[in-house]
């Protein structure tokens, strides 16, 4: 086979296909840039040496490469010992518009420097690769310019060829038939670099293809750009006079600078043929046929033509090749050329070919590299990003500003959000001064950096209380909690628990709260705990108050039966309900049933049971503050006639007296709570019916008679701290009492003429019934962070009185709405949002129970309703003072 084309690496089959393996051989490697019609094809003059396309000719291939990576072509011309290296890639016009998609992406993804310099050190690892196995070296350009952006990658190949020198001994010495000489040089001699240039100026240029000799001003062109490039490369201390000092050498006696003649070839057929279609069209020339004249060659001895020529393209290279093959290269100049001995070495084929596959390997694919060959290979780089470096080193000097700016003033333990702050002051700081590609990478540095600072002991606990305050204790372990738990932030190296201190959570925050009766405050820390905020904190301050000595009403709890008992595991939970932020809608819109957050009376109902009830409304029976057994008892209850159908007025009670059958009354089954588990939290709709919690979160005192309270003063600041001007009162509401019987009743018959001559009677007669007039006093009591303690009056408004003291507002609004569960404080300094806390009801001295039956609903779309755990409402006795107390804080009970 006379001419083969492969690209590198080398296969064993290709080296062994060479008839002639021993043969010396001279390496020519191209490179350089090439213009958009040529399509990445810079050794055109080879195909015209061979007249065959044995490169990728536009006219032949129009692939190009899937990628911007680098890419080698070899040639060997077996009868003339030639080998021709085409380097191919990033820096050619045609392989950027083919790849153009891919590497805008890349720059989105990256950043233009990050991606220009990447390819920049490709491009300079298949350089050196050339660089070190060639003797001669071939520059392209389209235009007779010399290109100085080379001169970056001169200076970086020559500054580090030194690096390399260790790497290269060590791959050489592995290869069979490799010289002595070779081994200590590194490299086969100091190669030649030759410049082509594919063009001309236009005034050099030949008109049409001929033999003729050149402009007489061409070479003078010629000789002056080689002047100028000798200047530059020296300046730049690139080429010295001792040519195995310097990465390449410039001939001293040759020619070293070809600009090509040849009149434009045509490079795209199909832009040629458009164009003068056109001109045919528009005009009567035949300058098209000379044209298609011109650009043809003779096929008889075009080896001879090219010989002939005077000035060629193959004259000017097989110049310097027959001088390699002939005695070398000598390039050294100046006195101590003649003493300083040059080196050059023609090696055999196959034994060049091994060494190329392993220069390839070290070089370009730049796998599997010792630890002295990394390092060549980053100084390598660090030459030739320039940029990258002045990055680095700017956003090195600049990182240890910005960190100070983050440590100054620091407490010693901080939150979240205070960090972040701190961070993005250290950023603003470092975004003043840092500069480069490398900005984003030290600003990711930076952040880490801080974090670990953060994390190293000053990270604060951060665990949010029932109030949603966080802990201000450094980061520690103990403490317990039942609100939503805020995990601190850690870093990949997790934090030792085991290091950290045991402490309590606490969030520095007091609040001033009364306690279960009202008559005394105190100063309460901010709750983690549910047994904190509704059970401990009242069972402190009623050691120094009379809660402890008043009756109460004890609230259904877990009473265990074991030792070994432990909270309910509950995985179904209710959504995350918001909180006090939408209580404020409530001052404009009167609060109906459903609305946001409500506190619900159940419908405020008075009953009453005895054994002979006609006695009992006429006082003759004695009062019990106990709820009786009511089997077998004949029962009258007190209903809001509002909800009734038999309504007569808007606060009326009938009281029906109707017959019950203990023995025709179907006993209901009494679900017996569970003694060995318990409820974490609250009662509320959605809880299990078996479960109690441990302690009750709500409390109902009585602090007496009836007669503590006097509608004339209202609530007394002794007796009551805290209660704004004017507040302080409650609400009377006058309920009608209307009596129904049944004709058949027994009591009914035998009793009617006591009913009818009792001396007591009063109201209206009716046939078959007889009304009176009860009046209770109610108070729905808000109670803010602060202390402050008001009364409202109606679901959007706070209990007012005249200048006298007297009250014009009834409980009507009250009875019969639902509450709002927060009410904007209204006192002077920075507005609160109160909770309601306390419901006073004060009962009638008729022989009437007042009932109870608190439902507190947070959440606006529905979700749980929290109650206080007794299947039927709480009955209140005659002519006392009631205080029924709500947990605190309600809107932390959302994810019980």
């Amino acid at each position: 086979m006379k001419y083969k084309k492969i690209s590198l690496p080398f296969d064993e089959n290709f080296i062994s296909s060479i008839q002639d393996n021993t043969k010396p051989t001279i390496i020519v490697s191209i490179f350089g840039k090439s213009s958009l019609a040529s399509k990445s094809c810079k050794a055109r003059f080879v195909n015209e040496f061979y007249d065959r396309p044995i490169f990728n000719s536009s006219l032949v291939q129009t692939t190009s490469n899937s990628k911007l990576q680098s890419s080698i072509e070899c040639f060997y011309d077996e009868p003339g010992g030639i080998v021709y290296l085409h380097l191919t890639g990033s820096f050619d016009s045609h392989s950027i518009t083919q790849n153009i998609d891919e590497l805008s992406t890349e720059i989105e993804e990256k950043g233009f420097l990050r991606v220009w310099s990447s390819l920049k050190y490709n491009y300079a690892c298949s350089l050196l690769f050339l660089f070190n196995v060639s003797h001669i070296l071939v520059l392209t350009n389209p235009v007779p310019v010399f290109d100085t952006s080379y001169l970056s990658y001169f200076k970086a190949l020559d500054c580090s060829r030194s690096k390399f020198l260790n790497a290269i001994k060590s791959t050489l010495s592995k290869i069979p038939n490799v010289s002595t000489s070779w081994l200590e040089n590194a490299r086969l001699c100091s190669p030649r670099l030759l410049f082509y240039y594919e063009t001309c100026p236009n005034e050099f240029k030949k008109k049409k293809q001929s033999n003729g000799p050149c402009h007489p001003g061409l070479k003078k062109a010629e000789h002056s750009l080689e002047d100028q490039i000798y200047c530059i490369l020296r300046k730049r201390r690139i080429v010295s006079n001792i040519s195995t000092h310097s990465i390449f050498a410039i001939p001293a006696n040759q020619e070293y600078v070809f600009m090509d003649d040849s009149p434009d070839q045509i490079l795209d057929w199909d832009e040629f043929l458009t164009n003068s279609l056109i001109n045919l069209c528009n005009s009567s020339s035949v300058e098209i046929k000379d044209r298609f004249i011109d650009c043809g060659l003779e096929e008889d001895n075009v080896e001879k033509d090219f010989l002939n020529k005077s000035h060629n393209i193959k004259k000017f290279l097989f110049d310097h090749i027959d001088v390699a093959f002939k005695k070398g290269f000598d390039d050294n100049i100046g006195r101590n050329a003649i003493t300083i001995s040059n080196y050059f070495e023609a090696p055999a084929f196959s034994t060049w070919c091994q060494v190329a596959n392993e220069m390839y390997n070290l070089f370009v694919v730049a796998n599997d590299l010792d630890e002295e060959a990394k390092i060549a290979m980053e100084t390598l780089r660090s030459f030739l990003d320039i940029d990258t470096n002045f990055s680095e080193r700017r956003c090195r000097k600049v990182q240890p500003i910005a960190m100070a700016a983050y440590q100054e003033n620091l407490p010693s333990h901080y939150n979240r959000n205070y960090h972040d702050t701190k961070v993005a002051q250290a950023l603003s700081v470092f975004a003043q001064h840092a500069r480069g590609p490398l900005l984003d990478d030290y600003i990711q540095i930076l952040v880490q950096d801080c974090d670990k600072f953060w994390q190293s002991g000053r990270q604060m606990c951060e665990t949010l209380s029932l109030t949603g305050n966080p802990c201000t204790q450094p980061l520690h372990k103990g403490g317990t909690v039942d609100g939503p738990i805020k995990e601190p932030e850690q870093d990949d190296n997790h934090i030792n628990r085991d290091e950290l201190l045991t402490m309590e959570h606490s969030s520095s925050v007091m609040y001033l709260s009364a306690c279960n009766c009202g008559h005394k405050q105190g100063t309460r820390e901010d709750p983690f705990t549910i047994r904190t905020a509704n059970y401990d904190f009242y069972q402190i301050m009623a050691n120094d108050c009379v809660c402890g000595c008043l009756d109460r009403i004890n609230f259904p709890v877990f009473q265990p039966s074991t030792q070994d008992y432990r909270a309910a595991q509950l995985f179904a939970k209710p959504p995350v309900i918001a909180g006090r932020k939408n209580s404020a809608g409530l001052l404009h819109t009167p609060t109906q049933m459903g609305h946001t957050q409500v506190l619900s009376l159940g419908g405020v109902f008075a009953s009453c049971h005895s054994v002979d009830p006609i006695n009992e409304i006429l006082g003759e029976a004695s009062r019990n503050r106990e709820i009786p057994d009511r089997q077998g008892l004949t029962s009258i209850e007190l209903t809001n006639m509002q909800k009734n159908e038999d309504t007569i007025s808007g606060n009326q009670i009938v009281i029906r007296v109707t017959d019950t059958d203990g023995d025709s009354k179907e006993k209901s089954l009494v679900r017996q709570p569970s003694t060995t588990e318990y409820l974490p939290g609250m009662l509320h709709t959605e809880s299990p019916n078996s479960l109690l919690p441990q302690f009750p979160s709500w409390s109902l005192v009585c602090l007496g008679s009836s007669c503590l309270y006097s509608h004339n003063i209202g609530l007394q600041e002794t007796q009551h701290p805290g209660f704004l001007n004017s507040t302080a009162y409650l609400l009377p509401w006058d309920v009608t009492v209307r009596l129904e019987h049944h004709p058949r009743d027994r009591y009914w018959n035998s009793d009617k003429n006591k009913i009818n001559s009792s001396p007591i009677q009063r109201g209206r007669k009716t046939k078959g019934s007889r009304e009176f007039s009860v009046k209770i006093f109610i108070g729905v009591e808000y109670e803010c962070p602060r202390g402050h303690r008001f009364m409202c009056s109606a679901p959007d408004k706070i209990l007012t009185t005249a200048g006298n003291g007297i009250v014009k507002e009834n409980g009507n609004k009250v009875s019969n709405s639902d509450m709002p569960l927060y009410f904007p404080c209204p006192c002077s300094s920075a507005p609160l949002m109160a909770q309601l806390m306390r419901i006073h009801v004060v009962t009638p001295k008729a022989p009437v129970h007042v009932t109870l039956n608190p439902m507190v609903q947070p959440d606006e779309n529905g979700g749980p309703i929290f109650v206080t755990g007794f299947d039927t409402p709480i009955e209140l006795t005659q002519s006392t003072y009631w205080v029924l107390r709500l947990p605190y804080p309600l809107d932390s009970y959302f994810f019980i």
